[in-house]
C-alpha cells in the first residue's frame, strides 16, 4: 500500500499558553493564519488525488490541516487516536520541563535513553502506527495521513519535515 505521509500545517501555541495550557493541554492548538495557507497550497498536490481514504491524528493542529485539504478535495476520512505524535511522558501525568523534553526528543531520534523521562520510544511509535496502518492496507492501495514530524521522521528518517511536507512511503 502507498501511503502519503503529511505533516501538520504551523501551530499556533499562543491561545494554549495564553490560559496556562500545559501537557497534553497543549495539543488543543489550532494552526496560524499562515499555517491555513501553507495547507491550503499543500492541498494542490497531485497527491491527493490518489488518495482513497485520509487518515488523520486526533490533535487540534492536525484535524484542521486535513480540514483544509478536504475543502478541495472529496476523500472518505477517519481520525485515529493512535496516529499522535511521540509522547515524552507515557503516564502523561508529569509537568515536563523544556530541559527534559529537549534531551529526551533527542534520545528519542538517537535510539539512547539517556534522559530521566519515560518516553514513548522509536519501536513504540512504530508499533503504534503500524497498528493502525494495518487495519487499512487490505482495504485501500493508497492512503494519507496526516500526522506529526516526529512520527514522520521514523518512517523517512528526516529530522526537519517543513510543515504540510508530503512523503511518500510504501507499507507492505
Amino acid at each position: 500500500m502507498k501511503i502519503y505521509l503529511i505533516r501538520h500545517s504551523e501551530p499556533d501555541f499562543s491561545q494554549v499558553d495564553a490560559v496556562g495550557y500545559t501537557g497534553l493541554a497543549r495539543d488543543l492548538t489550532r494552526l496560524t493564519p499562515n499555517g491555513i495557507k501553507i495547507a491550503d497550497k499543500a492541498a494542490q498536490n497531485p497527491a491527493f488525488n490518489e488518495i482513497q481514504m485520509l487518515l488523520i491524528s486526533p490533535y487540534t493542529r492536525t484535524m484542521q490541516t486535513a480540514q483544509e485539504i478536504l475543502k478541495y478535495h472529496q476523500i472518505p476520512n477517519q481520525v485515529e487516536l493512535l496516529l499522535h505524535e511521540w509522547r515524552p511522558d507515557k503516564s502523561g501525568k508529569m509537568d515536563v520541563t523544556e530541559e527534559q523534553l529537549a534531551l529526551a526528543y533527542k534520545d528519542y531520534l538517537d535510539g539512547t535513553h539517556k534522559s530521566d523521562l519515560d518516553f514513548e520510544t522509536r519501536e513504540e511509535v512504530m508499533q503504534r502506527v503500524n497498528s493502525v496502518f494495518d487495519c487499512y492496507k487490505d482495504k485501500y492501495s493508497c492512503i494519507g495521513c496526516v500526522t506529526h514530524g516526529g512520527v514522520m521522521t521514523q518512517y523517512t528518517g528526516d529530522r526537519m519535515t517543513p510543515f504540510c511536507g508530503i512523503y511518500e512511503i510504501n507499507y507492505k
